[in-house]
């Protein structure tokens, strides 16, 4: 028997669990496999604009953001920093205030917090900048971004090339190979070595973002002390750096802190019969060969929208909610789930389950189904989290809010 039993191990469904831990409740996480955060910049959206906090009072009311309330998002972010910090990777940036930074496809985003090796390069900042191209490293393309940041009016002096000694492996390496090498005292100033004499005159560095993993800000002050310079990241294509540096802090905090982790299984509800229906009782586990039961007091459903798995598209045309087959918000006409092109809003991104306020599921009759049921993230309605930057925000302001309201 849990407390709190949260179902997925992504940014929102981590964070809460910590969050709960933190306040003495036992905790289980169940997850199929792990969450976004891999395939992230690594920063914190809240909104995608230049004052966000003042952008966030004019959102409607079913938004997730109206409905936590902006004191939980302020709590979460703070808790989020905190953690953090601690852990040595510390966030920096304002709520009132988004930073510019440059994307590994050359486009500027808008972000609220960020990681201090990624917002040294805010390009509000002004000065000028050079980027280092990694022999050899496929994922990151500064002329592209040299091209396109140009229309945007953002001058990029130039670009050099700087080697890397090759990975031990016969195969592409890819940003995490060279993260892990970049651990690695001796090959570092193997590097250092081989750059000093190609950055002349060169005063702001931007590299990819693979400057370490658990050393990250060790490495990168090492670096600008020899060489001279100030350094900054960018993000680059998956599998993201800076993203899997968050998971890893958070997943080692939620096991200190005794949470219990299950991976590797699909997840079914089960509701308590004995409750008349007003109760979960908790879910059952399928993976090879067997079914594992769980009860849990509280269950926290954490599970991500359409690309996560939280909610399915089915052949019938109908959208389902993954665990408890709660109802789903989604237009009826198929055809109407995207939109024209890539670049027009998608309605299916909006698609989710409506929650109160307190983020407990509602049913057809807009009442919660389910007295001991909470929901957090990208399973929620009334938000397209990409087209407003307001991902990241959106997990931890809601994660925030359903953890305070499961146990108060």
């Amino acid at each position: 028997m849990t407390d709190i039993l949260v179902i997925g191990g992504g940014l929102t469904g981590v964070y809460a669990a910590i969050v709960a831990a933190d306040q003495g409740a036992r905790v289980t996480i169940a997850m199929k496999g792990h969450g976004g955060l891999s395939l992230s910049h690594g920063c914190i959206d809240v909104m995608d604009r230049s004052a966000p906090s003042r952008a966030l009072s004019l959102l409607p009311d079913h938004h997730p953001y109206k409905l936590a309330g902006k004191a939980h998002l302020k709590d979460a972010i703070s808790k989020f920093r905190d953690l953090m910090q601690h852990a040595g990777y510390p966030f920096t940036g304002k709520l009132s205030k988004s930073m510019s930074i440059l994307t590994a496809l050359g486009t500027i985003k808008r972000t609220c917090f960020a990681p201090s090796g990624i917002a040294r390069g805010d390009l509000d900042s002004g000065g000028s900048i050079v980027l280092g191209k990694f022999l050899g490293f496929r994922d990151f393309y500064p002329y592209i971004i040299q091209k396109q940041a140009r229309k945007v009016g953002v001058k990029i002096t130039k670009f050099i090339d700087l080697p890397l000694l090759e990975p031990p492996n016969r195969r592409d390496a890819y940003s995490t190979d060279y993260a892990l090498l970049f651990e690695d005292s001796r090959w570092r100033e193997e590097i250092i070595r081989m750059w000093r004499p190609l950055l002349p005159g060169v005063k702001r560095l931007g590299l990819p973002a693979v400057l370490g993993f658990q050393n990250h800000c060790q490495i990168l002050e090492e670096l600008e002390d020899s060489l001279g310079i100030d350094i900054f990241e960018i993000p680059s294509l998956p599998p993201s750096v800076p993203g899997l540096r968050i998971e890893r802090i958070l997943l080692r905090q939620a096991q200190v802190l005794g949470v219990k982790i299950i991976e590797g299984a699909g997840v079914i509800g089960r509701i308590d019969g004995r409750s008349r229906g007003k109760r979960v009782a908790g879910v059952v586990l399928h993976s090879t060969g067997r079914t594992i039961q769980l009860d849990a007091d509280v269950v926290l459903l954490a599970t991500g929208g359409i690309l996560s798995g939280g909610l399915v598209a089915q052949q019938d045309h109908r959208i389902r909610e993954s665990v408890f087959d709660l109802p789903v918000r989604y237009p009826t006409n198929r055809s109407d789930w995207v939109g024209l092109s890539l670049f027009h809003r998608q309605a299916y991104a909006g698609t989710g389950i409506c929650v109160n306020a307190r983020m407990q599921p509602l049913g057809l009759d807009e009442k919660p189904m389910f007295n001991n049921l909470f929901a957090a993230g990208g399973l929620l309605a009334g938000s397209d989290r990409s087209l407003e930057g307001s991902r990241q925000g959106i997990d931890l302001a809601t994660a925030n809010c359903a953890v305070y309201e499961a146990l108060r």
